[in-house]
């Protein structure tokens, strides 16, 4: 077996983990990330939900956690806006509002103020999007509301054959890697675009563009461009992911794709090792601090349910006993401690995970 010494091993690439490995790694600390995929962000619709916010048990660093993920994602090349104090309710595929905090522009723009007219612009084969059915819902919710904005079902055929049910995310690959494509795509929907204020698509806007890519689109079309979460895979959830996990690549933490976490070494109330499935040979990491962020993963790892964490985010056994000094939780416990499980909840616990498995190098080390 390989050995492998890190200050912070962080298990789980959701949210939560993403979010600790990030907070560690800025701490000039040498961190691995273990994943067996991208965790439950990649299902998400990449955006973060005001209703996630339990105002009473609401935490005095939780302002200090969105600040620092907000930062992340900018310094990774996806810009967030929005705050907590002011959500906007953002459209989804079915016709109906979210409270939002925190978006992607071309998400967050979906409800900006000011644009009394909006096509919601289908694309013929795409399966789980209908645009007649949401411009039905929406112009209904805009009438109870007594809002002046209306909504119009439009719908383009792309020349491309994806096959029957296309999906989004065979358009949204297509979308970076084919420049024909996408000029092919801007041409079809500059018709369907026209007399409109803004236009909200379904979330096929690429993997990896940039928003001066969608800035440039918009210059094509006199318009605003918007996109609308579908069922996931969902292209803003997986495009956050991405972007987040390529800024940690660069900023030095080493990435362990695919590979299951099989079993910790507990021992003296410390954890002194993880044992991970790597093709033909195990890796043994050894970490001075770890942090778990692995889902529903946890007890399997652990090999016992933990009922809950201490103020240090170190899980503790159904005794009430710390289960490893150098050990810390991120992401949701079954006793629900860290808040009511949203993605911002999440955020909070990686952030502390993280901070605290960073201040405490070496106090553990064996």
């Amino acid at each position: 077996m390989q050995s492998n010494r890190y200050d912070v091993v962080v298990v789980g690439s959701g949210i939560a983990g993403l979010t600790a490995a990030a907070i560690a790694a800025r701490q000039s600390q040498t961190v691995a990330l273990i994943a067996t995929g991208p965790g439950a962000i990649a299902l998400s619709h990449g955006w973060l939900k005001a209703e996630q916010i339990d105002p009473p048990s609401a935490a005095t660093d939780l302002s200090e956690a969105i600040a620092f993920f907000c930062e992340l994602a900018c310094l990774a090349g996806y810009p967030l806006a929005g705050d907590i104090a002011n959500p906007r309710s953002l459209p989804t595929h079915l016709g109906s509002f979210e409270s939002v905090a925190f978006a992607a522009q071309r998400l967050w723009n979906a409800a900006a103020p000011g644009a009394d007219s909006t096509a919601i612009v289908g694309i013929r084969g795409l399966s789980s999007f209908d645009e007649n059915f949401m411009a039905d819902r929406l112009n209904e919710r805009a009438h109870m509301a007594r809002c002046r904005r209306s909504y119009a079902a439009r719908q383009i055929m792309l020349r491309r054959d994806f096959g029957i049910p296309a999906t989004a995310l065979q358009i949204a690959v297509c979308f970076d890697r084919d420049a024909d494509f996408r000029a092919e795509f801007i041409d079809t929907l500059r018709s369907a675009a026209s007399g409109f204020e803004r236009i909200l698509l379904p979330g096929i806007l690429g993997l990896h563009s940039s928003e001066q890519q969608i800035v440039e689109l918009e210059q094509e079309l006199g318009c605003s461009v918007c996109e609308v979460p579908t069922l996931p895979p969902c292209i803003p959830g997986l495009r956050l992911f991405h972007r987040l996990e390529s800024y940690l690549h660069s900023i030095g933490v080493e990435l362990f794709r695919g590979y299951p976490v099989q079993s910790l070494h507990l021992r003296d109330g410390l954890c002194v090792g993880l044992d991970i499935a790597a093709p033909g040979h195990g890796i043994t990491l050894h970490g001075q601090s770890v942090v778990l962020a692995a889902g529903r993963r946890f007890a399997q790892i652990m090999g016992e349910a933990s009922a809950s964490c201490d103020e240090q985010m170190r899980p503790l056994s159904s005794t009430g006993a710390v289960m490893a000094q150098n050990l810390y939780f991120a992401g949701s416990l079954p006793d629900n401690r860290t808040g009511n499980n949203g993605d911002m909840m999440k955020i909070l616990s990686g952030y502390r995970a993280g901070t605290f498995a960073a201040t405490t190098r070496g106090a553990y080390a064996s």
